[in-house]
């Protein structure tokens, strides 16, 4: 064999395998996060979780139908409270929440309950 044609072969070879990885790894990270929507009340939701640094970033949004109202908000891990208060919705009629989660991402669910000063509970969960 002629040794331009096995230098070829062994850069092609490399380029396919270096290629694989790199896909693995968007692939790994694609399902290293997960979300849900929905709506309630006339409010929009959304619940993320996603793998970060040995636990998992939680973030919460709630779109309402206006500016400068008040909700309660208490965003959980099974029994564990990560995030609990009073927010305004901004300009926008958003309420945007984060939490960090310590621990295994993979065995938890979160939810999220926003309620507002004059009515019903929203409340979305998600399993990670």
């Amino acid at each position: 064999m002629n040794k331009k044609a096995v230098i070829g072969s062994g850069i092609a070879a490399a380029v396919v395998v270096g290629g694989l990885g790199a896909w693995w790894a968007v692939e790994a990270s694609v399902e290293a996060q997960t979300s849900e929507r929905g709506t309630c009340g006339g409010a929009t939701w959304e619940l993320s979780a996603e793998a970060e640094d040995g636990g998992t970033e939680v973030s919460a949004e709630l779109q309402s139908s206006g500016p400068a109202e008040a909700w309660q908000v208490e965003l959980m891990r099974g029994d564990t409270s990560l995030l609990t208060g009073e927010r305004t919705t901004d300009e926008d009629g958003e309420i945007d929440v984060d939490a960090f989660s310590d621990g295994n991402p993979g065995d938890a669910t979160y939810a999220v309950t926003f309620t507002p000063a004059d009515g019903e509970p929203c409340t979305a969960t998600l399993g990670f």
